[in-house]
């Protein structure tokens, strides 16, 4: 099987996943993984028809609706080892290594993929203000308070060409 194959595989047992894990009709949804040697972790954001200007955070849904969360912790943990699978196929075919990559899928099934080969688990960016950077450039989410216009400010002044 060819590596876009192996890949695309991946992509749809992905979108498939996070479909089946929205409990409410979406719009539009984006998905984040970082994976490293050491570890990682996924989320993903998704609108909702009636208010597309506002993104849900995967890891609200077990406290906004009635679902298990032994299940939910299942698929997210499918998720990452779905993340990991598809690291390993770089691997494997002797491609850079990526330590994030971000997907984004709308109802009418277009698929956008990017990958960041920034380490971040080696950078002054903790998890929080890594997420408030990827809100960012994703969700178009633009920061009111000083702080955080300030981390923006800092990260593209450090990586003009936006990698995130």
């Amino acid at each position: 099987m060819s590596i876009e194959s192996q890949l695309q595989e991946i992509y749809q047992e992905i979108a498939e996943t996070v479909n089946n894990m929205i409990p409410e009709e979406w719009e539009k949804f984006y998905f984040y993984a970082q994976i490293s040697e050491t570890g990682g972790g996924t989320y993903f954001f998704y609108n909702c028809p009636q208010e597309q200007e506002y993104y849900h955070y995967s890891l609200d849904i077990p406290d906004r609706f009635p679902i298990s969360l032994t299940e939910f912790n299942k698929e997210k943990e499918k998720l990452f080892d779905l993340s990991a699978k598809l690291r390993n196929i770089f691997k494997e075919h002797n491609q850079e290594l990526w330590y994030s990559f971000t997907m984004g899928l709308d109802r009418e099934g277009k698929l956008s993929i990017s990958f960041d080969y920034t380490d971040w688990f080696n950078t002054d960016y903790d998890f929080n203000e890594q997420l408030t950077l990827w809100e960012f450039k994703y969700l178009n989410n633009i920061p009111e308070d000083e702080e955080s216009k300030e981390l923006i400010k800092r990260y593209l002044d450090e990586y003009p060409h936006n990698p995130i």
